[in-house]
């Protein structure tokens, strides 16, 4: 367990722990914490687990996917859900050892490209690798309709059209597809309500209208995520009770500024026009009083943990986490855990149960006729 976070501090990717001091919230358990073997992590009936999947920003990194969360929870459907899905982040999925044909329901933040990233890799690839279910996506609805999720989806699907072709005929075609259900970018809602777990939407401010967090709620555990945001109190409502709040959190403007080799001015903008600042965080946290905070979505390196952590400090003391990739934590009715666990960076896909069995929807076609000559066959 760290003491202090500083630019000493050793870094997941490094080999090192959680970032935080407070790796336990409430009466310490008696038997250890799960371990972090790949797929040998059941969550206990009951319990929520979150696993960080992607804990960077737009400039994906070997040591950092794009946004991403995974929420597990142990009702009897053992379900997962994706809260963003940035790139990288399904690699990580993967390496976890969890089934490709579990990974059909995703809650988008926003659309900007660091949040969707990865959206092709879970319609069409994790098809081939044997999800048959089609994808189910909830996601803002936009001040007019080709700025919402729908829209998105549908030219999605529209630009992948030659690789749903070349899927005619294999089973996984039923399952390159997304269902999806808009949700309002203006007020708060409940979206999603099935087999004990609830989720709710409620609007942030970022940039434009149309972006949203979400709580979910499941046997008197709830976790709150900000997606992208600038401090706001519809965010802080949403916290009421919450064990967990994960809230996006972008290096001051002047570390921002010396990282990114920008102008001052511009990173100003950039930080404190659009996102929260590490100050700023710390006075969310406060204000929301969640069981634990998290610190996501930061550029983490030994030049931005340590400023990011202590100026969070100057306005919040309570038990906080910056995220990495493959930051767990495990929320039961006491206490909230946070660890650190490993992927196999060779996992073959999963494959588990699947809703849909049936053949394929069309037959492959026929083979174009210059290919008799052009094959190489010996």
């Amino acid at each position: 367990m760290a003491t202090e976070i500083t630019e000493l501090t050793e870094l997941a990717f490094e080999g090192g722990s959680p970032l935080t001091t407070t790796p336990v919230v409430g009466p310490r358990p008696s038997a250890d914490p799960p371990g972090s073997a790949p797929g040998a992590e059941p969550v206990p009936d009951g319990q929520i687990r979150v696993t960080v999947l992607g804990s960077g920003d737009p400039f994906v990194k070997p040591s950092q996917a794009s946004a991403s969360l995974l929420i597990e929870v142990g009702n009897p459907e053992r379900d997962r859900f994706f809260f963003d899905l940035g790139s990288g982040s399904l690699a990580n999925y993967n390496g976890l050892r969890l089934p490709v044909t579990e990974t059909t329901k995703v809650f988008l933040s926003h659309l900007h490209a660091d949040h969707v990233g990865d959206m092709p890799t879970l319609v069409w690839s994790l098809a081939k690798a044997g999800r048959r279910d089609p994808v189910e996506v909830w996601g803002p609805a936009g001040e007019v309709p080709e700025l919402g999720t729908r829209a998105y989806t549908t030219h999605l699907e529209a630009a992948h059209a030659w690789d749903m072709q070349s899927l005619c005929g294999h089973p996984g075609q039923s399952g390159a597809h997304t269902e999806t259900t808009e949700v309002p970018w203006d007020r708060t809602a409940t979206v999603y309500d099935r087999n004990g777990v609830q989720v709710t939407s409620f609007p942030v401010i970022h940039i434009i209208n149309g972006a949203v967090g979400y709580r979910l709620d499941y046997n008197g555990r709830s976790v709150v995520f900000s997606g992208d945001t600038r401090p706001c109190r519809p965010l802080v409502a949403a916290c009421d009770g919450a064990d967990l709040l994960v809230h996006e959190t972008f290096p001051s403007a002047s570390v921002f500024a010396r990282k990114a080799g920008v102008p001052l001015e511009f990173a100003e903008r950039v930080v404190n026009d659009s996102h929260t600042s590490p100050t700023m965080a710390g006075s969310v946290f406060a204000r929301a009083g969640a069981r634990m905070s998290v610190m996501w979505h930061l550029a983490v390196d030994h030049e931005t943990v340590g400023p990011a952590y202590a100026e969070m400090r100057a306005r919040y003391d309570g038990p906080v986490t910056i995220a990495q990739d493959l930051t767990v934590f495990d929320i039961g009715a006491d206490t909230v855990i946070a660890r650190q666990t490993t992927v196999d960076p060779a996992a073959w896909p999963v494959v588990g149960p699947t809703k849909v069995t049936g053949p394929p929807l069309s037959a492959p076609p026929p083979p174009p006729a210059w290919w008799s000559e052009a094959l190489i066959t010996d």
